[in-house]
C-alpha cells in the first residue's frame, strides 16, 4: 500500500509540472503574439532647403574659445551683455568682415580677411525647423560659414601710455620672436649673453642704408646728417625699456615724467579714489597735517621712514597737494611689494591675484605693480620672479616717482633717506638718475641732491671694461 501511494503522488507530481509548463509556454506564446502586432512608429517626410549665400542677411555666428561672459549666462547679473559691431575689414576692399564687442570688464574682436576660405573641407549652417510645414532650412553663416572665434581682452589690463614699441588700447601688440629671445636673456642671461644680445642689436643694417637699395640711397649720400647710428637707435631702445614713458621733447622738467602715465589708468584711478576719500575725510574733521593723512592711508602697517617723512611735509590744503599724496601713496605700494618679495627674490602662487592678496595690495594697482616689475615663474611650482634688471628697474620708477611727489619743479636737495630704504648705495642711485637725465651732486655732508632740466639730455652710453 505504501508502494502505490508513493507512485500515485509521484504521477501528481508531475502532472502538475506539465500544466505549468505548458501555461508559461501559453504566456510566451502570447507575448510574442502582442508583439508582432506592435505598430511600427509612424515617419514623416522633412523637405530640407539649403539656401545660398546672401551677405547681406546671413548670420553671423561667433564663438568664446575663453568662455562665454556671464553677462550673457548669468540671468540674475547685472552686467550689460556685450553689444558687437560687424563691419568691412579693409574699407577699400570688399573681401573680408571684422566683428568688434564690448561690455562693462572686456573687449572682443575677430577677422576674416575673406580670401582662400571656401576650399574648405567644412562649413559652418544654421538650421532652421520649421514643425508645421516640416521644413528644415540650412542658411550660411556670415563669409560663407565662417565662425568668428572671439579674441578676448581686458580693458583695465590694457596701459594708457606704453612705449613706442607698443600701440594704443591694447590692439596689435604681438612681440616677434627676436624681441622674446632679447626679454628672455635680459631677465635669465648672463651677462655675456646679454652683451651678444645687444652686440647683435647694433649690427642690424638698414637697407635703404645700402648702396642700390632704394630712391633715397642718393640723398643720403649727398646729407651724411641723415644717416642714422645703428648703435644709437639700440641705445634709445634699451633706454624706453628701462625707463618709464617720458617725452623727450617737453619744454619743462615737470612735463618730462608723467606719474599718471606710469601708473598706469587702472592703478591712477584706484589710487584716486583711495587718497581722494582720506583728504575728504580730514576735511570733515577740521585737520589739515600730512601725517594724519599718512596714518589714515598706510594704517597700521610699517611704512618706510622716507615715505613717512615725504608726507607729512605735503600741506593738505596746498595747491597741487592731492597730485602728491597720490604719487607718495603709489611709491609706498610698491616699496610694501619689494620689501615682500626681496626676501627670497620670487613670491609663489598659482595666479598673480594670490601673490597681489600675500602683498596685502590693492588689485588695480597689483596688478600694474607685477605687471611692471615681475616675470612669470613656469615650471611645477607657479609664481612670479622679480630678476635683477627688473629690480634696477622699480629703483629708477621708486626714484623718479619720489622726486615728482616732492617737488613740483623736479629738484630734491635730497634722496638719501628713500635709497637708504631701497638698501642701495650712493653710488648706484646717482647712476641710475645719471641715466633718466637727472644732473646729481653730492654735497659736503653727504646728501645727494638731484635736479632735472629741459631740454632733456641724456649721459652717452657707458663702455664696459675689457677683461
Amino acid at each position: 500500500m505504501s508502494s502505490s501511494s508513493s507512485s500515485s503522488s509521484s504521477s501528481s507530481g508531475s502532472d502538475d509540472d506539465s500544466v505549468q509548463s505548458a501555461s508559461v509556454g501559453e504566456k510566451r506564446k502570447m507575448d510574442t503574439s502582442s508583439s508582432s502586432t506592435t505598430s511600427k512608429p509612424s515617419s514623416a517626410s522633412i523637405k530640407v532647403k539649403v539656401a545660398a549665400n546672401n551677405p547681406e542677411y546671413d548670420p553671423v555666428v561667433v564663438s568664446f574659445p575663453r568662455g562665454i561672459p556671464t553677462s550673457i549666462t548669468d540671468e540674475d547679473s547685472n552686467a550689460t551683455p556685450p553689444t558687437f559691431t560687424y563691419s568691412k575689414f579693409k574699407e577699400s576692399s570688399s573681401r573680408g568682415r571684422r566683428i568688434k564687442g564690448e561690455d562693462d570688464h572686456c573687449a572682443y574682436s575677430a577677422a576674416a580677411s575673406g580670401r582662400g576660405h571656401d576650399g574648405r573641407l567644412s562649413k559652418t549652417y544654421v538650421c532652421i525647423f520649421d514643425k508645421k510645414k516640416n521644413t528644415l532650412k540650412l542658411v550660411p553663416s556670415a563669409e560663407k560659414g565662417t565662425v568668428f572665434a572671439l579674441d578676448q581682452s581686458v580693458k583695465e589690463y590694457s596701459p594708457a601710455v606704453v612705449n613706442e614699441n607698443s600701440t594704443m588700447g591694447g590692439e596689435d601688440n604681438t612681440i616677434s620672436a627676436s624681441d622674446r629671445v632679447k626679454m628672455l636673456v635680459d631677465s635669465f642671461g648672463s651677462k655675456k649673453k646679454q652683451k651678444v644680445m645687444d652686440s647683435r642689436a647694433a649690427n642690424k643694417v638698414n637697407v635703404h642704408s645700402v648702396v642700390g637699395g632704394g630712391n633715397f640711397v642718393p640723398e643720403n649720400v649727398k646729407d651724411s646728417a641723415a644717416n642714422v647710428d645703428s648703435q644709437e637707435v639700440s641705445y634709445e631702445q634699451a633706454r624706453r625699456d628701462f625707463l618709464p614713458p617720458f617725452d623727450a621733447d617737453a619744454d619743462a622738467p615737470q612735463k618730462v615724467y608723467n606719474a599718471q602715465a606710469l601708473m598706469g589708468e587702472a592703478a591712477w584711478n584706484k589710487v584716486s579714489g583711495i587718497v581722494n576719500r582720506r583728504l575728504r575725510d580730514l576735511k570733515e574733521q577740521g585737520g589739515d597735517s600730512g601725517e594724519t593723512i599718512c596714518e589714515m592711508l598706510v594704517g597700521k602697517g610699517h611704512c618706510p621712514k622716507s615715505i613717512k617723512v615725504l608726507m607729512r611735509d605735503i600741506k593738505p590744503s596746498a595747491t597741487g597737494s592731492p597730485y602728491r599724496f597720490k604719487v607718495a601713496f603709489f611709491l609706498y605700494l610698491i616699496m610694501r611689494f619689494y620689501n615682500k618679495i626681496d626676501r627670497r627674490g620670487f613670491l609663489r602662487g598659482k595666479t598673480v591675484d594670490d601673490c597681489i592678496n600675500e602683498c596685502h595690495l590693492p588689485h588695480e594697482t597689483g596688478v600694474r605693480i607685477f605687471d611692471l616689475f615681475t616675470t612669470p615663474i613656469e615650471g611645477k611650482e607657479d609664481g612670479f620672479l622679480l630678476s635683477k634688471q627688473l629690480k634696477t628697474k622699480m629703483y629708477v620708477y621708486c626714484l623718479i616717482l619720489f622726486i615728482i611727489a616732492s617737488s613740483k619743479d623736479m629738484a630734491v636737495p635730497d634722496i638719501t633717506p628713500l635709497y637708504k630704504d631701497l638698501r642701495l648705495d650712493d653710488k648706484q642711485a646717482a647712476m641710475i638718475l645719471r641715466e633718466a637725465g637727472f644732473l646729481v651732486k653730492k654735497s659736503k655732508k653727504g646728501e645727494i641732491g638731484v635736479t632735472l632740466s629741459t631740454p632733456l639730455v641724456f649721459p652717452p652710453p657707458r663702455r664696459g671694461k675689457r677683461s
